[in-house]
């Protein structure tokens, strides 16, 4: 297994959309450690990331700046082609897909 991976999580409201990027090491995953992704407009998503049992939690930051946090239990991933696992949940109004890639 490589060391590194590689998170796209595309995070949407009704009034908003924004996908976060970042590339995270094994160990600070396996640890259960919290990192942070990026937007292109460069706004923070702060995750963690459970690598067993997938439970994730995402605190972002609306278009009015107040925080927003999220919890993502009992999700379902698919593995594609390429060896990526993809998490698609919804939440009330709010979708994420998060798409985690071995590089």
């Amino acid at each position: 297994m490589l060391d590194v991976f590689y998170i796209e999580g595309v995070y949407s409201t009704p009034d908003h959309c924004d996908t976060y990027t970042g590339e995270v090491s094994f160990n600070d995953i396996i640890s259960g450690k919290s990192f942070n992704l990026r937007s292109h407009s460069g706004e923070e998503a702060k995750i963690n990331l459970d690598m067993f049992t997938f439970n994730i939690d995402i605190a972002v930051n609306d278009k009015n700046g107040k925080e927003i946090t999220r919890e993502l239990r009992d999700i379902e991933f698919t593995t594609k082609d390429d060896g990526s696992w993809c998490i698609n949940k919804k939440i009330d109004s709010d979708e994420f897909e998060i798409t985690i890639k071995s590089l």
